[in-house]
């Protein structure tokens, strides 16, 4: 028996597909200006984790559990931010 996708489900658990776009749009964003500030950032935040939200810096902290309690109380949304550990040296990774 094949699989059937029941599209409607799908549809209604994603929710209003405009804001569904503009949130991806937005994510999107983010990614291109963390990629294009990835030199300055590694200045500004060594070693630290980073919390990205709207494409600007909006918690830092040395450590992951720092850096979400940080978001936390400060409103930063987990599930549109992008969380990021910010090294000096990049490590090549052969798999």
């Amino acid at each position: 028996m094949p699989d059937t996708v029941d599209k409607s489900a799908i549809l209604s658990a994603l929710g209003d597909p405009g804001r569904v776009d503009r949130e991806l749009r937005a994510f999107t964003e983010t990614a291109k200006k963390l990629s294009s500030q990835a030199p300055r950032m590694i200045e500004a935040y060594p070693r630290q984790w980073v919390a990205i939200y709207e494409g600007v810096v909006k918690a830092r902290a040395s450590t992951l559990r720092a850096l979400l309690d940080q978001m936390d109380r400060e409103g930063v949304p987990r599930e549109h931010s992008l969380v990021r550990f910010v090294e000096k040296d990049i490590r090549t990774l052969i798999l």
